[in-house]
């Protein structure tokens, strides 16, 4: 763990990532996110046929979500599309269990206490999760602060269980 996470612990249980947030990667990841270039996409499906799940315990996939001004404005949520994919490879069910309730600024360039004032009370849980193992999934983790507040939702709506898996996170001091 992250000096960060020993001194304060996150609500997950564990993070993996498949590849450091670095060039080429950040690149690809930015035209696929800013300017919705599906070859980015593509190019990032590469990186995901190798993936094993980490956890072969987890009951099913939960997309990060974006609110629905960000879907609506980019075109599509890529953590949505990223999970879904991630579901038919690992052969687990996507469950959307949760819905972000209010539009949040852009956490780029944002410190990690900006960031966590930013997503307070940011998320809901709209479907059951009770006694589940769920991996929540989204495209980048900086300072972990949004799957803290989603993976806090989860477990408090009753999730037995939270990882986080993510495409790429960002080096510790960046």
């Amino acid at each position: 763990m992250c000096g960060r996470c020993i001194r304060r612990p996150p609500p997950f249980s564990a993070a993996r990532s498949a590849v450091l947030y670095g060039f080429p990667v950040d690149r690809l990841i930015t035209r696929y996110k800013s300017r919705g270039d599906l070859t980015a996409e593509r190019a990032c499906q590469q990186l995901l046929q190798r993936q094993v799940l980490p956890w072969p315990d987890a009951d099913a996939l939960c997309p990060l979500p974006a609110h629905w001004r960000r879907r609506w404005l980019r075109g599509f949520d890529q953590s949505a599309r990223l999970t879904a994919r991630l579901a038919k490879q690992w052969q687990r069910p996507l469950l959307p269990a949760l819905q972000r309730q209010r539009p949040t600024p852009h956490q780029q360039g944002l410190r990690a206490s900006q960031r966590r004032h930013n997503l307070r009370r940011a998320f809901r849980c709209v479907q059951p999760v009770t006694g589940l193992h769920l991996v929540l999934v989204d495209d980048v983790m900086t300072t972990g602060s949004s799957a803290r507040a989603a993976a806090r939702c989860l477990l408090d709506a009753g999730a037995r269980r939270v990882s986080v898996w993510t495409l790429a996170r960002t080096p510790a001091g960046r």
